[in-house]
């Protein structure tokens, strides 16, 4: 997990989109920023200090700059040194907003960073919260592949060898999309986690005999995916009559990831068995059970069994 955002790397990074302007206090550019929720601090500039949260965005639009201007020049500046003692860990303005001298002095001796942007608070709320949400969120890498498979979040493990790349290398030509190979870095925001690649190895696919493999160069740009929603894990392991793969399904079995459950498949991988296909199956079942908002039947789980009512897969 993230340990916190330095004021100066969310100034850099949201300085052109927010347009941004620095008032003062770059004193406190080391200061970090640990929440991604914003506050809005009209009762702190009232006096009350109790519920402050110093880890957060601190944003001050028209009705904290016009409460400011009511109460006069004196008591406002009382106010603002007060509140910015608190070691806040910086304040945005929105709207343009003209603002008292003071706030820029008292940014100045606290060392707290104040800065402006024409944007309206909500949509300055809304960039921010989206920001920070990346920013801060858990994140874990995993060794496997994730593939998007008719819309389902597919993220396929399995020990080195197995067949993990090859498998997506087949899904990829059946028209489904790649969105990491080898290694994933799954981020948590809220209750969803959210699967990407390493920059260095975006769109690329070692394939055992063939090397590194371009997707986006060998099928084109709607081969690949930047990022997906995990809806699924589908875990590959070699068949060894194993008791515990026939009695796998997905209404008893879930793997926990950065404290999200997640359906857990276990397919058993045996000379000759269409895995590809499987996979395919399993994002559909997947599927029907979003939409239906059904419970899995004793058919589904004899799929990854082996069988279907009676019948072999292959």
């Amino acid at each position: 997990m993230k340990k916190g955002l330095l004021v100066k790397e969310f100034y850099e990074d949201l300085r052109e989109s927010l347009r941004l302007e620095l008032l003062g206090g770059s004193g406190g550019f080391y200061r970090t920023i640990d929440n991604y929720r914003i506050q809005k601090p009209g009762l702190a500039l009232a006096g009350f200090l109790r519920h402050i949260h110093q880890e957060r965005v601190q944003v001050f639009g028209e009705t904290e700059i016009s409460y400011l201007r009511h109460i006069g020049d004196e008591v406002g500046r009382r106010r603002v040194e007060d509140f910015f003692r608190l070691g806040v860990a910086c304040v945005l303005i929105t709207k343009g907003l003209d603002v008292p001298g003071y706030i820029a002095e008292a940014a100045d001796r606290t060392n707290t960073v104040v800065v402006r942007s024409p944007l309206v608070s909500s949509q300055c709320i809304e960039m921010v919260t989206d920001y920070l949400e990346d920013k801060l969120s858990p994140e874990v890498s995993i060794h496997g592949v994730l593939v998007d498979v008719f819309g389902v979040g597919v993220l396929i493990t399995g020990r080195s060898g197995i067949g993990k790349s090859e498998c997506a290398l087949d899904l990829v030509y059946r028209g489904h999309r790649l969105v990491a190979d080898d290694l994933v870095i799954v981020r948590r925001k809220r209750e969803v986690l959210w699967g990407t690649s390493p920059v260095r190895i975006q769109h690329l696919m070692e394939v055992r005999g063939l090397g590194i493999v371009d997707v986006k160069d060998l099928f084109g740009v709607s081969s690949i995916r930047d990022r997906k929603r995990i809806d699924m894990i589908v875990e590959l392991v070699r068949w060894e009559g194993d008791s515990r793969v026939e009695r796998v399904s997905f209404a008893e079995e879930k793997k926990n990831i950065l404290g999200v459950e997640v359906p857990l498949v276990v397919i058993p991988v045996t000379p000759g068995r269409n895995i590809t296909l499987l996979i395919e199956i399993a994002a559909r079942i997947f599927m029907l059970k979003r939409a239906e908002g059904s419970t899995w039947r004793w058919e589904d789980r004899l799929l990854f069994g082996g069988e279907v009512d009676g019948r072999g897969v292959e």
